[in-house]
């Protein structure tokens, strides 16, 4: 493995972490997802910060821990992009087709925890 692979291994792992501790508090923004990928350097560019958040939320997606949509109506259910192909589909257009708009995203796609996520997270800050 070389050290760039470790590199991007680790920072998706901490990158999932964050985010899944994270969302014991609140919803996460994707500006939230920014900042801490700017705050841990998982990241050195534009190109490797994109694809840093896809495989992210695509693994949380996929292990169902998180839900990504809108932010949540008045009954707080949240409005989850499903299934995850779709999902990751409208994440790819609307963050990274509208990456240097960010007014146009960071606010307005949200993750939330799963159950199994809500679990995973609980853990993750015991431990």
């Amino acid at each position: 493995m070389t050290r760039e692979t470790h590199d991007d291994h680790s920072g998706h792992e901490r990158l999932r972490a964050e985010l899944l501790t994270s969302a014991l508090s609140d919803w996460v923004s994707l500006a939230e997802v920014q900042q801490i990928i700017s705050h841990f350097q998982l990241a050195e560019t534009d190109a490797g910060r994109q694809d840093l958040v896809l495989r992210t939320i695509r693994s949380l997606l996929e292990d169902g821990l998180m839900q990504i949509g809108e932010l949540p109506g008045p009954d707080e259910t949240f409005p989850a992009w499903e299934p995850v192909d779709v999902a990751m589909d409208r994440l790819q257009e609307r963050f990274v087709g509208h990456y240097d708009e960010p007014a146009s995203w960071d606010y307005s796609i949200w993750l939330g925890l799963t159950e199994v996520g809500r679990n995973m997270a609980t853990e993750l800050r015991k431990g």
